[in-house]
């Protein structure tokens, strides 16, 4: 395999996409490794794995809307990204590329922060991308799961795909029939006045946890505060899945407060400059 110096690694995203360039960045030179993350912005996911391949990237994040396109372009996929569907991170051994998906890994860690998930009940609020990877992970870890979600026939798609209960629309969801709900929907993501579900659905026995990371303290993260609810904010899956990516591309811990200290430092540098 083609090497460089130093070692390089990227995001393969439609839009280039700066939390994972500060955070993996930290990683690296934490860990004291010469190592080099870009996020590269490209329209065309085929061309985007050759690239990985004729310049010998070490590993490559793969974003909307090419964590399907590239499948068909992989040597391997593990069991994760076959059961899901979809490829979040490429590791390039010896011109080998195998897709994974940490994204459901960074589900399930960030929630078992908070305790087992095996024989919980989780409420899951969305049916797209994002909702498949934690679907997977969660049914995996054990818990059992119920799909909510506006659109009744893409709920019960996702729902039939892992052997799941579609529960209806989000205003279907009832507190007292679940253990904790995960917003796996886009609201409240860069609209922190938005949130899937009313204060009033919310009860204190609930553990909370959006996806969305921006802001940091969601609506439905505050709301559910509010309620005494045990809350788990966007950042912590973002981190646990970024972890599963530097522990591929490096063989090594992943640092993850010193992570969490350049997410959060970036995180308020974009807030700030598009308030």
């Amino acid at each position: 395999m083609p090497r460089s110096i130093p070692v390089l690694c990227g995001s393969l995203a439609g839009q280039p996409f700066t939390f994972n360039v500060k955070v993996h960045n930290a990683a690296y030179r934490a860990l004291g490794l010469d190592y080099t993350f870009v996020s590269f912005g490209v329209e065309d996911a085929a061309l985007g794995v050759q690239a990985v391949r004729t310049l010998g990237i070490r590993g490559m994040n793969v974003t909307m809307p090419h964590k399907q396109a590239v499948i068909p372009h992989l040597d391997s996929l593990d069991e994760t990204a076959r059961e899901i569907g979809a490829v979040n991170t490429i590791d390039n051994r010896s011109g080998h590329l195998t897709g994974y998906n940490t994204d459901c890994m960074g589900a399930v860690r960030a929630l078992e922060e908070a305790g087992t998930l095996s024989g919980k009940r989780i409420a899951l609020l969305g049916a797209g991308g994002a909702a498949r990877a934690i679907a997977w992970g969660v049914k995996r870890a054990g818990a059992s799961v119920t799909v909510f979600n506006r659109t009744a026939e893409r709920g019960r798609a996702l729902a039939e795909v892992f052997g799941l209960r579609f529960g209806g629309a989000l205003e279907d969801f009832d507190a007292q029939a679940f253990d904790g709900v995960v917003n796996a929907t886009a609201a409240g993501f860069r609209a922190p006045d938005a949130s899937p579900l009313a204060p009033h659905q919310l009860a204190p026995h609930l553990l909370v946890m959006d996806a969305a990371f921006l802001p940091v303290r969601t609506r439905l993260i505050r709301d559910a505060a509010e309620q005494g609810c045990k809350t788990i904010d966007g950042t912590h899956m973002m981190l646990h899945q970024f972890c599963g990516q530097i522990e591929l591309y490096t063989e090594r811990a992943a640092p993850l407060e010193v992570m969490r200290a350049a997410l959060l430092d970036e995180i308020e540098r974009v807030s700030r400059n598009t308030a």
